[in-house]
């Protein structure tokens, strides 16, 4: 977070006004991903909320009756992928690993909100304070160049360095901006966090590295396969 964000004495630094309830009825998401809307938190420039979009859930959950049902027994409901998150971050941000800084977006924790529980995350931001162009963005700009190419490599062996269990290897997943540090560079912003019930790759960092290079490959091929596609 910025400590700008924090000045003492202000409104914006009272606990209700970072952690809610807050008003997010009108409001229009700056992205919104598979089974999430993202916000702009309402008074933290350097902050977002990622909602849960219930309705999209249902829609999954409804073509797969199996998971549908054994969904009904967690206890957390849709919101156990914030707990997913929460306990991805946390092991590999606090274990030692060699790399300085793991590149993700920071999780402050959760927030009541008018439309359900949100998590709150570092914003990765443009120059211009806007949300960050993500490395799939960048690409259907032209913008993938050699110097992003390289830097994408240090970023995933960084990863596996750190040993971040992935379930969602994409480019989406990946902004391309700056933290609420001011710090250029790579930040894993969503696809993290152990899904299965036997947590392999949470258990060997060995074959988790495996899984990252495989993983890491085939979205280069697909990247390659974008960008070599004529433009129209």
């Amino acid at each position: 977070m910025n400590p700008a964000d924090l000045s003492s004495g202000t409104p914006a630094a009272s606990f209700q006004s970072v952690f809610g309830p807050l008003n997010l009825d009108g409001e229009v998401p700056l992205a919104t991903g598979g089974d999430r809307h993202i916000f702009q938190h309402p008074h933290m420039p350097s902050l977002l909320v990622k909602v849960m979009d219930m309705r999209a859930r249902a829609v999954y959950l409804e073509a797969r009756p199996f998971k549908r049902w054994y969904k009904q027994y967690q206890r957390e409901s849709a919101y156990r992928v914030y707990l997913n998150e929460i306990s991805e971050y946390v092991t590999t941000t606090t274990r030692p690993s060699g790399v300085w800084q793991v590149p993700m977006a920071r999780i402050l924790g959760v927030a009541q909100t008018t439309l359900g529980l949100g998590l709150v995350v570092e914003k990765i931001r443009d120059g211009e304070g806007n949300i960050a162009p993500t490395v799939a963005d960048l690409a259907r700009q032209g913008k993938f160049d050699a110097a992003l190419s390289a830097q994408l490599d240090e970023f995933f062996d960084d990863l596996a360095d750190a040993h971040v269990v992935m379930h969602d290897v994409s480019a989406s997943n990946i902004a391309c901006g700056l933290n609420a540090d001011g710090k250029p560079g790579l930040y894993l912003i969503d696809g993290f966090g152990v899904l299965p019930l036997i947590p392999l790759y949470a258990w060997s960092k060995r074959l988790n590295r495996r899984r990252i290079r495989r993983k890491y490959a085939e979205m280069r091929a697909s990247l390659a396969r974008r960008l070599a596609a004529p433009a129209g």
